[in-house]
């Protein structure tokens, strides 16, 4: 497929382009990112079936608009947009070899009524069943999910962590790689969490693989297999819904501003260059916490003036 671009080949299909771009124009994405385009792909795939079999000149934005449509109601918006940011580049990528004259998809638009994925956080309740069984758990399982809970990083971001990455001597984590250039940043940790790093470089120097990575099993990298495992064992234990790492994440922005913490900092903390992003999608309060804010209308109510 290189030697026909090399070629100048012409007459691809939608689907064959989309073969030679994977190839091509992936190299220096994040692999998670091409994982992300690829799950992309194949909901477009499913749900219009006919748009990898047209020629690769033939498509318009009306038609391209056609397939966004088909997805709405079946995937949140977000979801939506990845199939558009992925059917943009490839296009772009056309474009400049010459293989059509300009890119429709920009033209076409997310349909404005697809719903909004929203993650919702843990509970107090469900937060406090959910950490009664962590003991249970092997003691690296145990601390990589209540780091999750007590630091509100991403999952990519914790499973990357080195022992490198740790500033014992000031008590911050360094996260050198995110998703977003505000997630580049410096997180304090409190004393629990740094009582855990601390049993767990003590394990680390012990241990008969020793890694680099500060959680890991076997001298390797924890995976996202294994968490997910992980999550399902703990979820089960618990007797809550299934959890995960982005609900730990929400668990941690929920909790925080529930017990008072300023908004601004919160956002930094986890990596957000938006305050109202934050507060919109990340922070959920539940009822508990709601009865609690009403009461303060009833402070200092009958006293004299």
């Amino acid at each position: 497929m290189k030697q026909e671009l090399v070629n100048g080949g012409a007459g691809y299909s939608v689907g064959q382009w989309l073969d030679v771009w994977f190839q091509v124009y992936t190299s220096g994405l994040k692999p998670s990112t091409v994982v992300l385009y690829g799950e992309a792909r194949r909901r477009l795939q499913k749900a219009c079936p006919q748009i990898e079999g047209m020629p690769l000149d033939a498509m318009r934005p009306a038609l391209f608009q056609e397939a966004l449509n088909a997805l709405d109601g079946r995937y949140a918006k977000s979801s939506i947009q990845h199939v558009k940011t992925l059917y943009a580049k490839a296009y772009r990528a056309a474009v400049q070899n010459r293989l059509c004259e300009y890119n429709p998809i920009p033209d076409a638009q997310v349909p404005r009524e697809a719903p909004v994925k929203v993650v919702e956080g843990l509970s107090r309740r469900e937060q406090e069943a959910f950490e009664a069984v962590l003991g249970f758990l092997p003691v690296v399982d145990h601390f990589l999910l209540q780091t999750f809970l007590l630091t509100g990083l991403r999952r990519g971001e914790l499973l990357a962590l080195k022992w490198e990455d740790w500033d014992q001597q000031r008590g911050l984590l360094r996260i050198r790689e995110s998703k977003t250039a505000s997630g580049v940043r410096t997180v304090p940790v409190i004393p629990e969490v740094a009582g855990m790093l601390c049993h767990l470089q003590y394990r680390a120097r012990g241990a008969a693989k020793p890694s680099e990575y500060i959680f890991s099993l076997g001298g390797r990298p924890v995976g996202k297999d294994h968490l997910r495992h992980v999550c399902d064992t703990a979820s089960r234990l618990a007797g809550i819904r299934h959890v995960t790492p982005h609900m730990l994440r929400h668990t941690f922005a929920s909790r925080m501003i529930e017990n008072g913490a300023d908004p601004k900092s919160l956002s930094k903390i986890i990596g957000h260059a938006n305050v109202a992003f934050t507060l919109h999608r990340y922070v959920n309060v539940d009822d508990a916490h709601l009865m609690h804010q009403m009461r303060l209308i009833s402070m200092g109510r009958g006293e004299p003036r």
